[in-house]
């Protein structure tokens, strides 16, 4: 569980930066295609059911590479505090506005790895890719998937260790509206950035003491606060010697010279 979400309130906070940043005119900024009044959150809710509506899918229908949670979490966890990963998924769409025209194949795969189709405010291009999952729904062959990972791999950057680290799904049962659509999962050094942002937002508070008292009064230890920052700084610091390994130019191991 831990692996694959990083936390329900991760998960709606990086729905609500996707909601807040769609395109003017896109099906999400329009606030839904039938005119009715939207309760607050209404997209950023339904962003998320969308993305676990395709995480699930090979749970839920036939595909010809079917992928469980259970190997999302396998292949996209190479230690054991590295389990925070970022979302990405195209066509970008709340559920209410199905009826947005389709993404081409090929262009959805390109959109997977841009900052606008990201579920959090991030740009992983820019950063290290420890692992990354592609689930595709709707009838796409696994000929396709190899094509565009081949076309996009060189544009991105992923820990020498696992320069191969692409996990592929393909369900046969495209959602409601499209003849196909897309979730990246990716292990990615990037999310250190939302979590140094966290950081200081919670030292600001910290200092002052502000709303201590609310969980000291229900019996949280104080000194659990130190332990919060102390854990949340250590895995910053292993995501940024990820990052740094993956930058330094590689050395060749010397070949086992034969008499």
């Amino acid at each position: 569980g831990a692996g694959v979400g990083a936390g329900g309130g991760r998960m709606m906070g990086a729905a609500a930066a996707a909601a807040g940043k769609a395109k003017a005119g896109s099906a999400i900024a329009a606030g839904g295609s039938d005119g009715k009044q939207k309760k607050p959150f209404d997209s950023m809710n339904n962003i998320v059911a969308n993305m676990l509506l395709h995480m699930t899918s090979s749970s839920r229908f036939e595909g010809s590479l079917n992928v469980d949670v259970n190997e999302i979490t396998m292949n996209l966890v190479p230690f054991p505090r590295m389990h925070y990963l970022v979302s990405s998924l195209t066509p970008l769409y709340a559920l209410a506005d199905v009826r947005i025209p389709p993404r081409k194949l090929d262009q959805m795969f390109t959109d997977a790895f841009s900052p606008e189709y990201q579920l959090m405010k991030a740009d992983p291009k820019h950063d290290t890719y420890l692992a990354c999952a592609l689930m595709v729904r709707g009838n796409v062959e696994i000929s396709d998937v190899r094509r565009n990972i081949d076309r996009v791999k060189s544009s991105l950057r992923f820990a020498h260790w696992n320069r191969d680290g692409w996990k592929t799904g393909l369900c046969s049962v495209p959602p409601a509206g499209q003849p196909h659509a897309l979730l990246c999962l990716a292990n990615n050094s990037c999310v250190r950035h939302t979590f140094s942002n966290l950081q200081s937002r919670f030292m600001k508070l910290y200092k002052s003491k502000a709303y201590k008292h609310h969980f000291v009064s229900e019996g949280m230890e104080e000194g659990r606060f130190a332990e919060s920052l102390e854990s949340l700084n250590e895995i910053i610091s292993l995501y940024s010697e990820v990052h740094a390994a993956a930058s330094e130019p590689s050395v060749a191991a010397p070949r086992l010279q034969i008499a």
